[in-house]
């Protein structure tokens, strides 16, 4: 299905110098925050369904560039969006744009774009992506045939952010600059050689400020709704790294008992196992999406 066309996308300049794989195009659409961009990679050969990624906290499309060409050999057509305010999507000024309910609305229109004429949409959310997918599915199930929990805990980690900063947020830009330097200490600040690194370096000064701190206290404070979760009946599959240290690993059981879910633990992987193990984490998702095509 080389060359797929998705109705309401179009063709987007990359962001940063890291190369696209081959095989993947980059995109954007429009969306209740204006332009947001994507990643899609076309299926290989027949179709066997779609899958809509979500990135995480600080992240954008480009942590999943190297790892969409692997469900495209498996026959998935994917797309990864980088969500409002990250990278070089639209980035409303104010915190006001960015509750968790806006996020859903964006995550809602990308889905119907992605699954219009009907095609099976597999909802994969990453961290903080996995925070707005839960929200999305409970909010709107009917466009989702599966959803995808990955590195993804049932509730709020206060450790996300230290409290005594979080505390500070509401205080102006240098208290932001704060919650930067905090997230990404190691991030070098002047242009790097290496496009990866660069890649990084570029997004951590595109990436909102509003996003940033709103995200922040969404990721303290959301609540377990596990319960209307399982309301929805949409089957769930929980997949993190053996070593992710972000949410409690004792966490993820009784989530999973709860909801009657599929759980994974991916060896030698931490919080990205896109990045970490991509084998291992395409053959878990593939063998969850064949058993509900």
């Amino acid at each position: 299905m080389a060359g797929v066309q998705l109705l309401g996308t179009r063709a987007h300049a990359p962001f940063g110098p890291d190369p696209v794989p081959r095989g993947v195009e980059v995109v954007s659409l429009d969306s209740p925050a204006g332009e947001l961009t994507a990643l899609l990679a076309p299926a290989r050969g027949s179709e066997r369904g779609r899958v809509l990624v979500i990135p995480g906290f600080t992240g954008s499309k480009e942590d999943f560039s190297h790892f969409l060409p692997r469900l495209a050999a498996a026959g998935y057509t994917s797309l990864a969006y980088s969500q409002r305010g990250q990278a070089d999507s639209a980035a409303p000024r104010g915190r006001r744009h960015y509750h968790l309910e806006d996020f859903t609305a964006d995550a809602l229109h990308v889905a119907h774009t992605l699954g219009a004429g009907d095609a099976p949409v597999h909802l994969l959310g990453h961290s903080f992506g996995g925070v707005v997918a839960r929200a999305t599915a409970i909010s709107s199930p009917d466009p989702f045939r599966t959803l995808t929990l990955f590195s993804s805990g049932p509730r709020a980690v206060r450790e996300f952010v230290p409290p005594a900063l979080l505390a500070l947020l509401p205080r102006g830009r240098a208290t932001h600059r704060l919650l930067r330097r905090t997230l990404h200490p190691d991030m070098p600040t002047s242009p790097q050689t290496d496009p990866r690194l660069e890649m990084l370096r570029q997004r951590v000064e595109a990436t909102s400020d509003d996003n940033l701190v709103a995200t922040a206290r969404i990721l303290t404070t959301y609540p377990d709704t596990t319960e209307q979760l399982r309301a929805t009946h949409l089957p769930v599959h929980v997949v993190h790294g053996a070593e992710d240290p972000v949410w409690p690993l004792e966490w993820y059981g009784p989530e999973v008992e709860r909801l009657g879910a599929v759980h994974t633990v991916i060896p030698h992987a931490q919080h990205s196992a896109q990045l970490e193990n991509p084998d291992a984490l395409a053959a878990a998702l593939v063998d969850f999406w064949e058993a509900h095509p």
